[in-house]
């Protein structure tokens, strides 16, 4: 971005992409660095930037894991979501599965698998010339007035920055619907197929059998209590008691 078209340019683009961040995050639930949680997924709509064949930007979406007992859903599910988004009404230029690390504090990280799509916009694909000429002739019969562009002072110059910013901030928003609609289905499938598919846990011991409670020694029936045996009568009390 050495010369100042190419500055005005960024400017433009990410005041576009920025008008898009603030809408979703006073639409839906704001999250940390304008990222937008909608229906259980969290969304982030990156920088935009300028590339020697047109105009980039990346929209994400986090993969709700946390729905899944097997984590091995995970890339199943990314696959659902680049297939939908393929088909979109814009193709992305580029889908990979990314795996974020984000630090909660000093002592927590947070390892999440993100679905990425990037997306490339070649200039016409942002504005042609029968849209600046209609522009222009707008403007010029007091129809429509363009906002002030700093460094740019002709009439044509503003129209080009205004349809390209109107261009990427529709674009964009379109596909932003579109992620939503293609993460609302695959939630539905795969938390179904999460709940029928066994989760893959660590290999379990196998289970050792509770201790059997300690069986107590048997006790032997209980001996009848011998009956008392009375003192001998002495030989003495005996012959008393005949004498009686």
């Amino acid at each position: 971005m050495g010369n100042l078209r190419d500055q005005i340019f960024y400017r433009a683009i990410n005041d576009s992409l920025d008008r898009l961040r603030n809408e979703m995050c006073l639409k839906y639930k704001p999250k940390k660095e304008n990222r937008f949680f909608v229906n259980w997924i969290t969304y982030e709509i990156g920088t935009g930037r300028l590339g020697p064949d047109g105009i980039m930007f990346e929209i994400s979406s986090k993969i709700p894991s946390e729905f899944f007992a097997n984590k091995g859903l995970n890339p199943r599910y990314f696959k659902e979501v680049r297939d939908i988004m393929i088909k979109a009404f814009k193709k992305p230029h580029d889908v990979k599965m990314e795996n974020i690390i984000r630090s909660l504090n000093i002592n927590e990280l947070k390892e999440r698998d993100y679905v990425k799509c990037v997306y490339l916009f070649k200039n016409e694909e942002l504005y042609t010339e029968d849209d600046i000429d209609k522009i222009i002739r707008a403007v010029t019969v007091g129809k429509m007035e363009l906002p002030d562009i700093p460094g740019i002072t002709t009439v044509g110059g503003k129209a080009v920055i205004y349809r390209m910013q109107e261009s990427i901030y529709s674009a964009a928003s379109r596909l932003v619907a579109e992620f939503i609609r293609a993460n609302d289905s695959a939630i539905r499938k795969y938390a179904e197929l999460a709940k029928r598919t066994p989760a893959r846990a660590a290999k379990k011991a196998p289970a050792s059998k509770k201790p059997a409670a300690k069986k107590s020694a048997k006790k032997a029936p209980a001996k009848k209590a011998a009956p008392k045996k009375t003192a001998p009568k002495t030989k003495a009390a005996s012959k008393g008691a005949k004498k009686k």
